[in-house]
């Protein structure tokens, strides 16, 4: 799969995820379901998740070992970078904790499986030809 389309799914999934979020904390109103953080960890989120991509998917195309080295280094970055930003919101405002813990796990979950989805269907892509 070409990268351009590619980051058109990746931002129509981001605007699906957002969408949802305002929609359940409107659905939930009287409960906060969105920590005061949350814009800030989906910015973190998605942007880490869009780069972390763009190295594996340039790895991948070199082939041979980088394509390996490409694809856990993007994740291992994208992962301590992104625990890193958590902890420093957790440490610094400590109010609410478990919810921002909680909101930037599903994110970073949600991200991590639409970015894993796409990396394995570019390495079948390769063994197929």
């Amino acid at each position: 799969m070409k990268l351009g389309r590619f980051i058109g799914y990746y931002h129509a999934f981001g605007l699906l995820v957002a969408a949802i979020a305002v929609g359940l904390q409107h659905l939930f109103k009287p409960v906060d379901i969105l920590s005061p953080f949350f814009w800030v960890l989906f910015a973190i989120v998605f942007f880490l998740t869009l780069v972390a991509y763009v190295l594996s998917d340039l790895g991948i195309r070199k082939g041979g070992e980088t394509a390996v080295y490409s694809l856990l280094g993007g994740l291992f970055v994208k992962l301590f970078t992104c625990l890193a930003a958590v902890a420093v919101l957790i440490v610094k405002f400590p109010e609410n904790k478990l919810l921002t813990a909680l909101n930037f796990f599903s994110l970073y979950f949600l991200f991590t499986v639409f970015e894993v989805t796409f990396l394995l269907r570019n390495l079948r892509d390769q063994n197929q030809t």
